[in-house]
């Protein structure tokens, strides 16, 4: 089964995605902020749905820090 990582401060938003991947057969996992995904994120993840902009740690830095150290597929969300 393939595992994704969806960060997003919008927890309606994340609901809804995590309800609709499951029923496409992906294990989601789901972080609100940035720092916590980081701390979520292991080699087990297959692909990272990513906003760009939550507090904390926004995304851009989010994968920045990923990407010294992950080389996981991501794909980004914005609303610009």
């Amino acid at each position: 089964m393939n595992k994704i990582l969806l960060v997003d401060d919008d927890r309606e938003l994340t609901s809804l995605l995590k309800e609709l991947l499951e029923m496409e057969g992906f294990n989601v996992l789901v972080a609100h902020d940035g720092e916590q995904a980081l701390e979520l994120l292991d080699d087990s993840i297959d692909l990272l749905l990513l906003d760009v902009m939550m507090p904390k740690k926004n995304g851009i830095d989010t994968l920045k820090a990923l990407r010294q150290t992950h080389q996981t597929p991501v794909i980004m969300l914005t609303a610009r």
